[in-house]
């Protein structure tokens, strides 16, 4: 019996250590999963930390880039942040041009540690491309002029991009194919909204947007004037008629009234034939412009005063139909570019027209009735200029032309010469966010 009893004795303390052992390992275990788990957790708040600090480091830059009107591009190095609580952490930025032009593409590449030493660390990489001026088809301050209404009416096409400062004018149904956007947060229908007046939006219709500055007519003004005055540019003083020929020269008349030192200015020409300026510039100084033709080559043509279109402006090689087609006009007045009077019964204008304190209109615009206005390239102007009137009983048009607008798709990355930036309201570049990546 004494036997047994030792030998259950002896059972009872095996069996107790072996729970005990396996109590052991159990904590042992836990606290294996737990250490981990607390490892786990510590390198995924570092990871998310590190993450935000490299968008710290894309936004910083980025805002850096909008404010340098020059678009200048340097890198930041090892910029540390502190955080309320933990250790510190830092981000740094290398910034690429990675496209030439008056307007570059950026690449900016962030890098986020956390903690500064041994930490873990996140990348990002972002692509933005400044945004030209002439990257709308229709940029308005005003959708009025003197304080009247300008509207699209049935019949009118828009075929790009469009934004106003001011509030868009319907009336019926015009068609706007690209995406359009206005500050104001609603549109001023004349019959009331839809189905009354029925505008069809084909692309996206933003209302409340910010609001783009107009460029500086004198800044502008002056840069064009000051190439044309140097070696390869043209610069004439006086009313000037500039015809454009399609092998690639122009034919000039000028009176001859203002004599300067400057090369071409104060000559009487009439339908001199001269080079297309080797700059790309164009400038006439206290004279009106009268343009038509068809051009072969790079020119932007600024004045001023106003610039009158007399007759059709086209392309030698069409970029509809031609691809590689380099032809591009810039159009710019510091005060109207205006459709003359006798301009033909339907009108084509190959440019991108910037009227620089006033608008875009057809003069006499209440005379006669005329057929389709053909644009093919952008308008910007302060005030919304009328190129013809309409019965506002039948909708039907009274005078003028009707207007088919379609954007030429290669100002999304280019410009005629000396065309400056987007702006926003604050005067800092607007961007395109092309590309972003988490690396």
């Amino acid at each position: 019996m004494k036997a047994d009893m030792k030998i259950k004795k002896g059972f009872a303390l095996i069996f107790t250590l072996m729970i005990a052992s396996l109590i052991i390992a159990i904590i042992v275990s836990i606290t294996a999963i737990s250490s981990g788990d607390l490892s786990l957790a510590k390198r995924t708040t570092d990871t998310m930390r590190a993450y935000y600090l490299a968008e710290a480091g894309l936004a910083r830059k980025f805002a850096e880039l909008r404010a340098d009107t020059a678009g200048h591009a340097s890198d930041i190095n090892n910029a540390v942040v502190n955080f309320p609580t933990g250790n510190s952490g830092s981000f740094s930025v290398d910034v690429e041009q990675v496209g030439a032009g008056v307007f570059p593409t950026f690449t900016l590449t962030s890098t986020g540690i956390y903690p500064v030493t041994n930490g873990v660390s996140k990348t990002l990489r972002l692509t933005v491309r400044q945004i030209t001026i002439a990257r709308y088809i229709y940029l308005t301050n005003l959708e009025t002029r003197s304080g009247s209404n300008i509207w699209f009416i049935g019949g009118d096409i828009v075929r790009g991009p469009m934004h106003t400062n001011g509030q868009i004018n319907i009336y019926d149904d015009p068609v706007f194919e690209g995406p359009v956007s206005s500050v104001s947060d609603s549109i001023n229908y004349y019959h009331g909204p839809p189905p009354l007046d029925n505008p069809d939006f084909q692309s996206t219709l933003t209302l409340g947007a910010p609001r783009i500055q107009l460029p500086v007519s004198t800044d502008i003004i002056a840069s064009i004037k000051t190439a044309a005055q140097q070696t390869g540019g043209s610069y004439f003083i006086g009313n000037t008629t500039v015809t454009l020929m399609s092998n690639g020269t122009v034919n000039i008349t000028n009176d001859g009234r203002y004599l300067t030192g400057v090369t071409n200015a104060g000559q009487y020409w009439v339908n001199h034939n001269i080079p297309l300026p080797a700059n790309g510039a164009l400038f006439v100084n206290n004279g009106n412009v009268d343009m038509s033709g068809i051009l072969a080559g790079q020119l932007t043509v600024a004045t001023n005063s106003n610039i009158y279109i007399v007759n059709n402006i086209l392309y030698n090689n069409d970029p509809r139909t031609d691809p590689n087609s380099t032809d591009m006009l810039g159009l710019v007045s510091q005060n109207n570019v205006i459709v003359d009077s006798a301009a033909p019964y339907n009108l084509e204008i190959d440019a991108y027209i910037l009227a620089l304190n006033t608008s875009f209109y057809l003069e006499n615009y209440t005379y006669g009735l005329k057929g389709t206005l053909t644009l093919y390239g952008g308008i910007t102007q302060v005030e919304r200029g009328a190129v013809g009137t309409f019965n506002i009983n039948t909708g039907l048009r009274s005078s003028g032309y009707k207007k088919d607008y379609n954007y030429d798709e290669r100002f999304k990355d280019v410009a005629p010469a000396y065309f400056p930036p987007a702006k926003d309201v604050n005067g800092r570049i607007m961007y395109l966010k092309i590309f972003w990546q988490e690396l």
